[in-house]
Order: structure tokens, then C-alpha cells, then sequence
């Protein structure tokens, strides 16, 4: 049988679709993957995947161009189809191949941003049971799925040369401000006083937010990292410490202890850890969550829900990083 996956964005859900791809692989199913560029670099080094389609989102813009690419897959018995956005939807349409879609609860992970509707919802969502559950409809079902991604031992040996030993990586960026922590600065001399070197990964984009410089011995690789080499440095890091965004995700993929931070979000909307990957801290206020990707701007003008702290934070990420030995 050979399979088709499709997802194609964000980084953060490209990276929890991963965890498709060793049931269909222990199954016997050939596995192309669909993506966008450049989430392709997640998938180069899995020799479990035979082929990685990758495209510019710009060549897909139009029905006519989504109609003229989907002509051109063939040979799919199935498409597994896990972003259920409307170029999918269209690409499953065109090219005429059966499609098996994930449960995507977007209504209610809508409704769980209004208090009136959140006490209703009590059932919890998680996108990685989503995608277990897409593969039930085609007789496969793994007792446990994660995310995972593949690298190589050069990869990691070629970052270990620039990393300091005992470390811990911190994800201090986010793409809205109500996402991103305001006292990483903090917790970073927590653990610099304990002898805990601190390490920084991201795009460079993330300093935006920086409430004030971090500490003297800080190492800051933010912008200075390919993806891999990115995720190569977190696989040799005791713990990560994340706000909701795409490193807490590459933590997963790469089996590193993680403590994630939530702010204007929330963990129902499905992207929270399970209990064998980490731990996460929510204040729980009435208001949270106020929106489904923490774009806007904290009605209270004071984005309490991050106000944690970080004596909390760090004290979390030592207990994490206790019990991943």
C-alpha cells in the first residue's frame, strides 16, 4: 500500500504530523510526504519515507494551480490527509484519490476562547490523538504515537563542538506577544547561579520581545541555526523550556524533557504534552484563553496570564529534568 501525507504548515504542526510516520512504516505502507518548503529539511534524513513532495505555498495560491498539481500525484492507494484546510481539501478532490482526514475540532477549539461556551466543553483534545485516530480508519492502531524526527549521528556531533556541557535550551520566542513569556532573563540566572549553563535557539525574529538583555553567559544562537542544526542542539540539551510555540514542538520530536509556558493559549486547542514528555504551567484565569493563536492584544492591558514567577519556572524545568534520569 503506499500512502500520501499531507501537511503543509506551520513548522509546529509539520513536526506533530511526524508521529504518522513509524505506525505506517511498521505496517509495511510506502510513505510520501507532502509539505511545504522549507519543512522538508524535518524529513530529509528519514530513510522511512520514500519520497518528501515539497512545494513553495506561492505555486498553490489558485484552484487552477492546485487543480494542475493535484493531476500530477499518482500511483496513492490513499490520501492521509492531516492539515483539512482547503487546499487539501482540494488536492484530495482533484486528484481523485480516496482521502482519510483527521479530526480537526476547529468549531470547538473556537468556542473554548468564549467563557460562556467553555463550561460546557469538557471532553480535552490533543492533535497527535487526532492523527492516531485517522489512522484507526485504515486499520492501524498504535497504542502510542510522537512526534519524531530523524538525526543522524554527525548532525549532532557537529553541533556539540559549540555547546557548553550541562545545558539547558530555552525557546524564548513566540509569534505574538500574549504567547511570549517576559522573564526568560530571569529563570536564565537561576540557572546560571546553580551551574547550569543556558543555551538559546530560535530565528532572530524572536528577540522582538525581549523585555531586557540576557545575562552575561548566555549563549544566544538565535538566527545563527539551520532547522536541523537546531534540533540537533536541543537532542543534546537536559531539558527545554518553551513557550507555546514550534520549539516546544521540536523538544518533542527530538525526546527532550520539556516544560511549556502558556499565555494568551491554552492546552485544549491540542497541542499539549503527554505526561512521558514534560510538564506545563497555566495560571488557569477566567480569561484564558482569550484567543486560538494569542494574536490579540490582552483586553486587560496587563497579560496577567504570563505574570508567573520564575522561581516557579525554574524549579519546574529542575523537576522535569530530575525525573528524565
Amino acid at each position: 500500500m503506499r500512502i500520501l501525507v499531507i501537511r503543509f504548515s506551520s513548522l509546529g504542526d509539520v513536526l506533530l504530523a511526524t508521529s504518522v510516520i513509524r505506525p505506517l512504516h511498521e505496517n509495511g505502507i510506502t510513505i510520501d510526504f507532502l509539505t511545504f518548503t522549507p519543512f522538508d529539511q524535518l524529513l530529509e534524513k528519514d530513510s522511512r519515507i520514500k519520497n518528501i513532495i515539497k512545494v513553495n505555498k506561492k505555486d498553490l495560491k489558485n484552484i487552477s494551480a492546485i487543480r494542475n498539481f493535484s493531476k500530477s500525484l499518482k500511483g496513492y492507494d490513499l490520501i492521509l490527509d492531516l492539515h483539512s484546510n482547503l487546499r487539501s481539501l482540494l488536492i484530495g478532490h482533484f486528484s481523485g484519490i480516496p482521502v482519510v482526514r483527521y479530526r480537526k475540532n476547529s468549531i470547538k477549539r473556537r468556542l473554548y476562547t468564549k467563557p460562556f461556551f467553555r463550561r460546557f466543553i469538557k471532553d480535552s483534545f490533543n492533535v497527535v490523538d487526532a492523527y492516531s485516530e485517522a489512522l484507526g480508519k485504515i486499520g492501524i492502531k498504535p497504542e502510542k504515537i510522537r512526534p519524531e524526527v530523524v538525526l543522524k549521528k554527525e548532525e549532532i556531533e557537529n553541533v556539540k563542538k559549540y555547546l557548553p556541557y550541562n545545558f539547558i535550551v530555552i525557546g524564548a520566542g513566540a509569534r505574538y506577544k500574549n504567547k511570549s513569556y517576559p522573564y526568560f532573563q530571569e529563570v536564565s540566572s537561576l540557572f546560571l547561579k546553580n551551574g547550569i549553563n543556558v543555551v538559546l535557539v530560535g530565528t532572530d525574529s524572536d528577540k522582538k520581545f525581549d523585555a531586557k538583555p540576557f545575562p552575561e553567559g548566555v549563549i544566544d544562537l538565535r538566527g545563527k541555526l539551520s532547522l536541523r542544526e537546531s534540533l540537533s542542539v536541543i537532542s543534546t540539551a537536559r531539558a527545554t523550556i518553551s513557550n507555546d510555540s514550534a520549539i516546544a514542538h521540536m523538544s518533542r520530536a527530538v525526546k527532550t524533557p520539556l516544560l511549556m509556558i502558556y499565555g494568551a493559549t491554552h492546552p485544549y486547542f491540542g497541542f499539549y504534552l503527554f505526561d512521558d514528555e514534560g510538564d506545563y504551567i497555566l495560571k488557569g484565569l477566567p480569561c484564558q484563553p482569550c484567543d486560538l493563536h494569542g494574536k490579540k492584544e490582552c483586553r486587560f492591558k496587563n497579560a496577567e496570564c504570563l505574570n508567573i514567577d520564575p522561581e516557579l519556572v525554574y524549579s519546574k524545568a529542575l523537576n522535569i529534568m530530575k525525573n528524565s534520569l
